[in-house]
C-alpha cells in the first residue's frame, strides 16, 4: 500500500448537521455524494481516511474525479 493514498473507509463529517458518513470504497463515494468538493467551503464538511488524514475529494455526476491526501500533489 502506498502511504500517499487515502485508506478506506473514508469518513465524511457534515459539520452543519453533525452527521458522519462512512464510505467503504470508491463506488460508495460516487454513489452517495453525487456532487461534492471537499475544497469548497460551502460544503461545510471534513473528509478523513481511516488513519485520520485529511482527504481531498471531488465527485461530479456520481464520478470520483479527485481522491488524494490533502496537501499532496
Amino acid at each position: 500500500m502506498n502511504n500517499e493514498t487515502p485508506v478506506f473507509p473514508i469518513t465524511v463529517h457534515f459539520l452543519e448537521e453533525d452527521d458522519y458518513w462512512i464510505l467503504d470504497d470508491v463506488d460508495e463515494l460516487g454513489t452517495n455524494l453525487e456532487w461534492f468538493d471537499s475544497s469548497d467551503p460551502s460544503e461545510k464538511a471534513t473528509v478523513k481516511d481511516s488513519l485520520g488524514r485529511s482527504v481531498r475529494l471531488k465527485v461530479e455526476k456520481l464520478t470520483v474525479t479527485e481522491f488524494s491526501l490533502a496537501g499532496k500533489a
